[in-house]
């Protein structure tokens, strides 16, 4: 039995309200759709999954749909071994999807994987660890820039892939012509930082990344080591300016050691702690950008995959 969470509030669900007929009629004796307007509405579709063991859900909406959804379902199901999970790409960026080679519509995912479970076609299964980010799950968290970029991508007219794009162009340059716009993006932010308990020597960073995933976005390999060592994730920090990170652009996006100074940490690890030095700490977890006290990343543990 699949149970499918299909978030109506999501971007492109509102654009399409007839999805959730072609949905429902994919899962046709096979599974339920349930339409969640609200929180509490996940919570209902978490402990109805434990309650009658369904072993596939499938989530359409954002990135911050399966985070949310993830997050949920391990505080309901504490001790018990979580469902696999479909990530159906009902976003708008669809970061984690593409990010793990799913491809295709909600609809296109959730029928191969029917088909799959039933054995009548390819099925693909996949254990990737997740973080857990303040008690959130997830598998790409960071600050500084990240979430610079997230709220400037949030406050544009349009979001998607285009406006992305778009944003990292003016970023490139704004760096070659030497306006104020790359250099209040990636200005460096006072930071304590620590890594497996100790700190780092550094005190302003303007890249913070961690992930359970080596492609971050559109064939970016940032954090090539992700999938290096059981119970760690990749971690970045550093303090490259913007012209300097134009200058390793290639290393960056092809998943190469990036030798320099002002690369302060770049390999698996085990736990971090990031304080700043201003007071609370602004976050991002899957693109859902978040403010707290300070923040905790470490590894969760594993979820299975299905597309």
């Amino acid at each position: 039995m699949i149970s499918v969470i299909h978030n109506p509030n999501a971007k492109q669900n509102r654009k399409r309200p007839e999805r959730a007929e072609r949905l429902a009629e994919i899962l046709d004796g096979v599974g339920t759709l349930h339409q969640t307007q609200s929180i509490e509405a996940v919570h209902d579709v978490a402990r109805h999954c434990l309650e009658t063991g369904c072993k596939v859900v499938g989530v359409n909406g954002g990135d911050g749909s399966l985070q949310m959804a993830m997050t949920i379902f391990a505080n309901i199901y504490k001790d018990h071994t979580l469902p696999s999970f479909v990530v159906m790409r009902g976003g708008t960026m669809n970061t984690v999807a593409g990010g793990l080679g799913i491809k295709g519509t909600p609809e296109s995912i959730l029928s191969k994987v029917v088909k799959g479970l039933k054995g009548q076609g390819p099925l693909t299964r996949m254990k990737n660890q997740v973080l857990c980010a303040n008690g959130h799950l997830g598998f790409m968290s960071g600050a500084a820039v990240v979430v610079r970029f997230l709220d400037a991508y949030y406050d544009a007219p349009s979001q998607g892939p285009v406006q992305a794009v778009k944003m990292g162009f003016r970023i490139a340059g704004s760096t070659l012509t030497g306006t104020d716009y790359a250099k209040e993006m990636f200005k460096p932010e006072p930071l304590i930082v620590e890594v497996d308990g100790e700190p780092l020597p550094e005190t302003e960073f303007s890249i913070i990344l961690g992930c359970t995933v080596e492609d971050i976005s559109m064939g970016c390999r940032a954090t090539p080591r992700a999938y290096e060592r059981r119970g760690a994730f990749h971690f970045l920090a550093c303090s490259l300016s913007p012209m300097q990170i134009v200058g390793q652009a290639p290393r960056l996006w092809t998943g190469r050691e990036i030798p320099h100074p002002a690369m302060h940490h770049s390999a698996p690890v085990e736990r971090v702690t990031i304080r700043s030095e201003n007071g609370s700490v602004r976050w991002m977890l899957d693109g859902e950008c978040r403010t707290d006290d300070r923040l905790d990343i470490k590894v969760w543990g594993e979820v299975e995959l299905l597309w």
